[in-house]
């Protein structure tokens, strides 16, 4: 890791981000959620907390750590359109300017994401060096208002970070993984009949050196929570089924509902590989406390 891990110091009013275009009792609800996992956490060594970021800059240091724990743990969702010579430089321990090239359209996508629902959150702890963010998510929420991210956004901004971080060509294959993935999620969801209204955890990652201290629980539980109270279906794409689907997923009631294989090609650096889509039902009757 290169990356500073202490929470930057706030920017400017000019920084904040607008309010998450999300369904008001939802929102509402989160926050309470989130208020009450603060708060039993609240006397547990270096104060854990979790929180939902309101500045450019935490969003950007979202991107940063997500970018840097994908590196770490080779995770061949995000490696796979990388050229062949940045997966070689990762492979020998040279990570920083793939971290850079990732952390560049994580940034994109959480930004995008915004505009329909989407909300990042961290959680961080107290250390002798300051508060540390060890954990970062993306989630998509039903919005208040429904709309697609702008045409002038994604031209300005998602465009320009795809053709930095991977070139023309592998950015195009890029960019229809990414529509297969979501037409696939999509077709799984319906041939078994659950809504398209629900939660949906996009990514997420926790610091290496944090595993095992309940960060992920932490950042998950408030969802959990919430998809229980409204009734939601809570859904996920696991890239690293290998690792995550039993040791994380599977302990907060997720069950694997298909699989999207990416095959072998030009532009796919790493081979061949699997994301299970995975869906955790609401169950109203459970308990709605941390």
């Amino acid at each position: 890791m290169t990356r500073t891990s202490s929470m930057p110091a706030p920017r400017p009013d000019r920084a904040l981000l607008r309010a998450p275009n999300v369904e008001p009792a939802l929102l509402q609800g989160l926050h309470e959620f989130i208020a009450r996992r603060n708060a039993a956490d609240a006397l547990l060594p270096g104060r854990p907390l979790v929180e939902i970021a309101t500045t450019r800059a935490q969003v950007a240091l979202a991107a940063q750590l997500m970018a840097q724990a994908f590196v770490h743990n080779h995770d061949k969702g995000w490696l796979a359109w990388l050229p062949p010579s940045e997966v070689a430089r990762i492979r020998a321990g040279d990570t920083v300017r793939a971290q850079e090239k990732i952390a560049r359209v994580i940034g994109y996508l959480c930004a995008a994401s915004m505009f329909e629902g989407g909300l990042v959150l961290l959680e961080s702890a107290q250390t002798p060096d300051g508060r540390t963010v060890r954990g970062a998510s993306l989630w998509r929420l039903p919005a208040a208002v429904h709309r697609r991210e702008p045409w002038w956004h994604l031209f300005a901004f998602g465009v320009p970070a795809a053709l930095r971080s991977y070139g023309l060509r592998r950015a195009i294959a890029a960019a229809g993984a990414a529509d297969a993935l979501v037409r696939a999620a999509r077709e799984s969801m319906d041939r078994l009949g659950f809504p398209v209204r629900g939660i949906h955890a996009e990514m997420g990652c926790v610091r290496p050196a944090h595993q095992g201290q309940r960060v992920s629980r932490r950042m998950f539980e408030p969802f959990r929570m919430l998809a229980d109270r409204f009734d939601l279906v809570y859904r996920l794409e696991s890239s690293s089924p290998e690792t995550n689907d039993q040791r994380v997923f599977s302990n907060f009631r997720f069950e694997k509902i298909g699989e999207h294989r990416f095959g072998a090609s030009r532009f796919n650096s790493v081979g061949p590989y699997t994301i299970n889509l995975m869906v955790r039902k609401p169950q109203p009757s459970a308990k709605s406390c941390p």
